[in-house]
């Protein structure tokens, strides 16, 4: 999900320091690369939080990357309709559920900053 902000108005160390204060209990929270927070919710099941200039990009995902890279594998050996499957029935509403959590809880502790956009 796309998170429209105003530019520059939330520094990264802010933002993880605030998803800390909340999931941190539940969650296993780390940095990957200069604009990248991991949310982990085990080693399978979790979210991206990537920042930009004038947007906040939650994406749910595989934690670890090498856990990515076994499923890319697995789609070019196995084909794409069996991994694709087992993704849907197994990863596919988990992952969305933590994306959702985050996406409602950065709404709320940053509505001061974020843009609404009329349609």
């Amino acid at each position: 999900m796309v998170i429209k902000i105003k530019e520059n108005s939330i520094e990264l160390a802010e933002l993880k320091r605030t998803l800390s204060e909340e999931f941190g209990d539940t969650y296993k929270i780390f940095n990957r690369g200069k604009a990248v927070i991991v949310i982990a919710k085990n080693k399978t099941i979790g979210a991206t939080v990537t920042m930009l200039k004038n947007k906040i990009l939650v994406v749910g995902t595989f934690p670890k990357l090498w856990m990515a890279i076994v499923y890319m594998i697995s789609l070019i050996a196995l084909g794409i309709v069996i991994p694709l499957a087992i993704y849907f029935i197994f990863y596919h509403k988990k992952m969305k559920a933590v994306e959702k959590e985050v996406v409602a809880f950065i709404k709320e502790a940053y509505a001061h900053n974020i843009q609404v956009i009329p349609i």
